[in-house]
């Protein structure tokens, strides 16, 4: 919503879709520099030393343990918090602090873990900016991935011109210009292709290992739920057709495989429409205004 906000308020030039490398980013975060980023925060000297202990407590895969003076263990639920401390230090107070003094015009950050969008006025600002970002995440060793960071235009003056401007995707939406009832040029997002995509193979995937194993109440029942949290996190300003998109293309898959599990087929179309009016799906709705 903040990022959609200030596209809609603000003329914005130049978009950077920026990447942090999320295998890098975790196995390479140093634990000295956490350490000292957290000690000048908190000052209960006890909570460091299991900080400490958890980050010395190594990785165990296939039976072999795994040392380390850097990263942070993947799969413990202080990981994501860890992380979110470092890239606060590394990324978000330098971007406060010192880029916004050098820039020429408005510039704005968004960030969400590893995944970032800086907004730029100008386009120079932007070039600038992603040199500095480049050496700045050098200094603390993390990456940055140059094949999924680039420089988007994305200027509304520009479009009402009949220039044509790029999209953008973050945090699973897509971004793009287009136009209001009244006509009027303003950003827009969507369910992004790629990720949905990704979701539909898992449904898939799901269906097919999950077809003889239940019984048709309890498939249905975890199909609903999963598309409940698909349509509350989806579920914002101009995305409602996208989600319709996602309900009927899921519930295609699930009949196809529902009428696999043996030789003679579960239903037929009439059939199933009529067990979907007894025990109904998820429906699309908006559950998220941007404005």
């Amino acid at each position: 919503r903040a990022l959609h906000q200030h596209l809609y308020r603000n003329e914005v030039m130049t978009v950077i879709n920026v990447d942090v490398d999320l295998a890098s980013y975790f196995d390479s975060i140093d634990h000295r520099l956490l350490l000292d980023m957290l000690s000048n925060k908190i000052t209960d000297k006890r909570f460091i030393r299991y900080i400490v202990r958890m980050l010395k407590a190594g990785v165990l895969a296939n039976g072999e343990l795994t040392l380390s003076d850097e990263g942070v263990p993947q799969g413990s639920v202080s990981s994501p918090v860890l992380a979110n401390v470092f890239a606060h230090d590394v990324i978000d107070i330098w971007f406060d602090q010192v880029v916004k003094r050098h820039c020429k015009g408005r510039v704005q950050l968004f960030r969400y873990a590893d995944d970032a969008v800086i907004c730029c006025q100008f386009h120079s600002d932007a070039q600038r900016i992603t040199c500095a970002l480049q050496k700045r995440l050098d200094k603390y060793r993390l990456k940055l991935n140059m094949e999924k960071t680039s420089l988007v235009s994305f200027s509304k003056s520009a479009c009402r011109r009949g220039q044509k401007q790029e999209a953008f995707d973050f945090l699973g939406f897509t971004f793009y210009l287009g136009r209001s009832r009244k006509g009027t040029i303003i950003p827009k997002l969507k369910s992004c292709g790629k990720r949905i995509r990704v979701k539909l193979n898992r449904v898939t995937q799901w269906a097919k290992r999950v077809r003889n194993r239940y019984k048709l109440k309890q498939i249905w029942q975890t199909f609903c739920t999963k598309l409940s949290g698909h349509i509350q996190y989806y579920g914002v300003t101009f995305n409602y057709a996208c989600v319709r998109k996602f309900i009927y293309a899921t519930t295609r898959i699930l009949f196809k495989w529902l009428n696999r599990r043996s030789q003679r087929k579960s239903f037929d179309w009439d059939k199933f429409n009529r067990f979907i009016e007894a025990n109904p799906l998820p429906q699309a709705r908006i559950y998220h205004s941007i404005f």
